[in-house]
């Protein structure tokens, strides 16, 4: 027979697993493409909004 603490552990668990999984579903990648960054000029295999992702990441771009 459980305690009150290993139920409780068990719930926050399972609420744990439900939480992960609803993020991991919802999040997604925006597509991208390949072709040479707009900013630095640099060949990329995968640019999102025409931008590589250094100067994403540099400039602060979505």
């Amino acid at each position: 027979m459980s305690d009150f603490i290993d139920q409780t552990d068990e719930r926050e668990a399972v609420a744990l697993d439900a939480l992960v999984y609803a993020i991991r579903n919802k999040s997604t990648l925006a597509p991208g493409v390949a072709g040479d960054c707009w900013r630095c000029g640099e060949w990329s295999s995968r640019l999102v909004g025409e931008a590589c992702a250094p100067c994403r990441d540099r400039y602060k771009l979505p």
